[in-house]
């Protein structure tokens, strides 16, 4: 019986994160396909990336029409490959929901490990620290960003940094690379990963990983990103190209922009202000902050959607550093540092509850005459659900061979050229077109007829 309770103990840690998990991908996956449900996925990020990933499973490559040539001239992503293999068996942007959902929910039991690791004796002070890691803000705000290759990245970077520090060299490296082929950025996680070992007793391990990491990054942003665009510049430039006459006023400003710091504060407090006992281990987190800040894409200088997930690796790390400074406490002292992380979640979420009627069955009765392989032009609302095909494109966009769908109800983002969708709208009754569907929310008109 002893024994048996003994065994129960020693587990209790690994359940409490195991129940973490599950409840964060039960979550997320309520809340994002929830979403879907209610048509409220934007084109971009999730029809973007669905149709991404249709076109590379039917032998499309990374091309979609929302960009021009290769998307790896854009985003160097090649793990994209594993959900296009995936939707094979299933093509629909839900599945993109289930990988999010599920990489945000893994990030507790891969930071469990990585903390256990570095906090061998304080297995409920590393349940703490790691259990309300997928509540985080920042993880919150990607959820609510649709999918991102990079979410997937997190955990496995955590896992890299656990596998490095068991000695597990082969299995670090091929986690690494994983993460690697996420996206270019994941270069720097994968550096501070190196920087951990590194400095934890691992040495040559750590140094080659951190020198691997560097150099993947200086050849495939130095050299392979731009050879795939052939010359032309990517979409990212913009966001930094003010920097180039800049003054120092203007450069102060950007740097000490309110949100982005707030973002930051918050993740410090998050764990516990423990960052701040081994204030050398915060330094890894400021490049990237800084390049958050000094990016002329508000949404990325707010450190909003995806933009902050760059901070979760470094910041988490100095946390556990700051932890390994304090002294013993009983199991509830322990477990009180989750509470700050968990405070700030709550005051941070994004999440509202929703008002919205769910319409993806109703969008689906319209659109039951639409050809699986058509090219479409679609209001944004739409898009996501409508976007495993070679060719899908906004309504303002709308070519003679396009059908189109149209949505009344629906919100149009900023990004939307709404003017010249008006105009698009306006002329499809007086075109060549045929109307298929019109249930009084969605309208489904065919190509020009000849």
């Amino acid at each position: 019986m002893l024994a048996g309770r003994q065994v129960v103990r020693s587990a209790g840690p690994s359940l409490v994160i195991a129940l973490a998990a599950a409840a964060a991908f039960g979550f997320y996956s309520e809340v994002i396909l929830g979403q879907v449900d209610r048509l409220l996925a934007a084109a971009y990020d999730q029809a973007f990336f669905e149709e991404l990933v249709w076109n590379i499973g039917h032998g499309g490559g990374f091309s979609t029409g929302f960009t021009s040539g290769s998307f790896l001239g854009l985003h160097f992503e090649p793990l994209l490959i594993v959900p296009a293999v995936l939707e094979l068996g299933w093509p629909d942007a839900r599945l993109l929901t289930i990988l999010n959902a599920l990489g945000l929910a893994a990030a507790a039991p891969a930071g469990y490990l990585l903390a256990r690791q570095l906090l061998p004796q304080r297995p409920w002070l590393a349940v703490a620290l790691a259990g309300p890691l997928p509540a985080w803000a920042v993880l919150q705000q990607a959820a609510l960003s649709d999918f991102h290759p990079e979410v997937l990245a997190l955990p496995v970077a955590l896992l890299a940094g656990w596998a490095g520090l068991r000695d597990r060299t082969v299995l670090c490296w091929c986690l690494a690379l994983v993460a690697l082929a996420a996206k270019e950025d994941q270069a720097y996680t994968i550096l501070v990963v190196g920087i951990l070992i590194a400095a934890t007793g691992r040495r040559q391990l750590g140094l080659q990983l951190a020198g691997g990491a560097l150099l993947w990054g200086l050849v495939v942003v130095g050299l392979v990103m731009p050879a795939i665009r052939s010359g032309h510049s990517s979409d990212v430039t913009s966001y930094y190209s003010w920097l180039a006459t800049a003054n120092p006023s203007q450069l102060g400003h950007a740097l000490i922009h309110p949100a982005g710091w707030l973002v930051f504060a918050g993740l410090v407090v998050g764990m516990s202000g423990l960052p701040l006992l081994r204030a050398r281990w915060l330094l890894p987190a400021f490049p990237p902050f800084v390049a958050d800040l000094l990016s002329a894409h508000p949404t990325q200088s707010d450190l909003r959607l995806h933009y902050g997930l760059l901070l979760v690796l470094p910041i988490f790390v100095a946390g556990l550093m700051g932890a390994s400074r304090l002294a013993g406490g009983s199991r509830p002292t322990e477990l009180a540092f989750a509470l700050p992380a968990l405070l700030v979640a709550i005051i941070a979420t994004p999440f509202v509850v929703p008002v919205e009627q769910p319409a993806l069955v109703r969008l689906q009765a319209c659109t039951r005459l639409l050809p699986s392989a058509a090219p479409v032009a679609a209001d944004d609302p739409v898009s996501a659900p409508l976007a495993a095909r070679h060719q899908l494109a906004p309504t303002a966009g709308a070519l003679p061979t396009d059908f189109v769908v149209i949505d009344r109800v629906g919100h149009e983002p900023s990004y939307v050229d709404r003017a010249r969708r008006a105009r698009t709208i306006a002329e499809l009754p007086s075109g060549r077109r045929r109307l298929l569907c019109d249930d009084g929310r969605f309208q489904l008109w065919s190509p020009n007829l000849p």
